[in-house]
Order: structure tokens, then C-alpha cells, then sequence
């Protein structure tokens, strides 16, 4: 394998930066400092140059929402601006001081967007830049569960589905529906997050639309609960949702 075909990936969890190696884990605790500056400590053990790197951020540090584009709304700078209105609206944050991003694919559907400290993108751009790496992305942590773990999910179609992550005494939580995401939180947790769980889905079951429509997806939206997700979650399920263990989060 070429170095620049070589991964490396590099992680912020709720209180230090992890640098994966070829030869090991490199640890750098924040010890109470913020992200950024903690970073400017990291020290590879080995050589980084022309590796490509990739950057998991722990959901502890980002903000999520659903955002559902009004009708009218096409343009990726009409997107932008409605997509800074709704972060600004549910998590009182905004730009310059946070990075907005959301699913690009999502143009008819509701979409999942995240927000980053623009301190933390700038510090692992500025990481990358002094080591010589290919900064090949940077995703957080449950986007990157998603995406890894969706091949594994078998909900029938148009079913309620949830994942479930838990990590670090991090729960969150995204729930869909016939391709559609209908909401997601992420919360800090200091038990097995079963409480938490219940009224998430709770308050994403009432606030659903009935669907009426005579067709298989409609029926299957139909029904009460769904499936659940389980990605180092342990806790105990609401009645009428089954459970899929996925096994620890990674």
C-alpha cells in the first residue's frame, strides 16, 4: 500500500484527541483546555506525510437536526440559508462561529445536518497541513455509524427505524421512515440511556403524521413502534419496538 493510498485516522472523543497510527494509538487528553488547542500538543510517533486523513468527531462536540426544505427552497444558497435559520432557530448557534453541513442528496426529503466548532475543522485542517496529510473528511460520530452500519439494516419498507448509538455516556438517536429521516437528538446520558430513548420516540410518535395512504408503506407506518438499532445500547426497548443488535459502537 502506497503512503497515499494509507489511512490514518484521527479522533476527538469527549475528552481527548486519538491519533490511530500503523504502530498504535497516540493519546493527547484535553486536560481541560479546548479541542483546538489541545490538538497544537499531538505529536505523531510516525511519519504522516502523504497519508490521506480522516477525522471522526464525537457527537458530544456537534449539534444535529432534521431539516425539512420548504417548498420553494432550490438553490444551494437559498439551502444555506435556510439550513443557518434552522440551526440558529433549535441550537442558537451560527457562522461563523460553527460549520454548518447536510446531506447534499436529500433535495425532494428531510435531510440530516450537523454543525462543527469552526475552531475544531480549522485546528484539523491546520493538523493536516503541518503533517503533510490528505485530510480526506471529517464526520461525526453517528453520521459515520450510520453510514457503516446501514448495510446491516432490515426494516420492511416504509417502516419506522431507529439507530441507536451510545458511546462514551453520549446516547443519540435518528429515527426514519420510508427513507425520510424524521428526527434526531443526542443527549449526554449517565445510565444505560433507556429513559432517554423512550421519550425520544415517544415525542417522534406524536409528532408523525398519520399516514392513510393504501399502500405497503403506508401500512407499515401504520403501526405502532418499529425497529431499533442497537449500536452500544443496552438498555431496555418501549413495547412494540424490536430490537437489532449491531453490537459495541466503534
Amino acid at each position: 500500500m502506497s503512503r497515499s493510498t494509507a489511512e490514518t485516522l484521527l479522533r476527538l472523543e469527549r475528552e481527548a484527541w486519538v491519533l490511530q497510527e500503523p504502530g498504535g494509538q497516540v493519546r493527547c487528553a484535553l486536560d481541560g483546555a479546548a479541542p483546538a488547542a489541545a490538538l497544537e500538543r499531538l505529536q505523531p510517533a510516525g511519519g504522516l506525510r502523504g497519508r490521506r486523513l480522516r477525522v471522526r468527531l464525537a457527537d458530544a462536540w456537534l449539534r444535529y437536526l432534521v431539516v425539512r426544505w420548504p417548498q420553494g427552497v432550490r438553490s444551494a444558497a437559498e439551502r444555506a440559508a435556510f439550513l443557518a435559520h434552522r440551526f440558529a432557530e433549535v441550537h442558537g448557534i451560527a457562522s461563523p462561529d460553527w460549520v454548518l453541513a447536510a446531506d447534499r442528496d436529500a433535495h425532494d426529503l428531510p435531510a440530516l445536518a450537523c454543525a462543527a466548532p469552526a475552531p475544531v475543522v480549522a485546528a484539523v485542517q491546520g493538523f493536516a497541513a503541518r503533517h503533510g496529510c490528505v485530510l480526506d473528511g471529517i464526520s461525526g460520530e453517528f453520521i459515520t455509524a450510520y453510514n457503516t452500519l446501514r448495510r446491516r439494516f432490515d426494516e420492511a419498507d416504509g417502516a419506522r427505524a431507529a439507530l441507536a448509538l451510545l458511546r462514551d455516556g453520549r446516547l443519540t438517536v435518528g429515527m426514519w421512515a420510508g427513507g425520510a429521516w424524521a428526527g434526531v437528538r443526542s443527549q449526554a446520558v449517565r445510565d444505560d440511556g433507556a429513559a432517554a430513548l423512550r421519550l425520544m420516540l415517544e415525542a417522534w410518535m406524536r409528532d408523525a403524521a398519520p399516514d392513510a395512504r393504501p399502500t405497503a408503506q403506508g401500512a407499515a407506518r401504520a403501526q405502532p413502534g418499529g425497529v431499533v438499532y442497537a449500536a452500544g445500547f443496552a438498555g431496555e426497548l418501549p413495547a412494540a419496538w424490536r430490537r437489532v443488535d449491531l453490537g459495541p459502537a466503534t
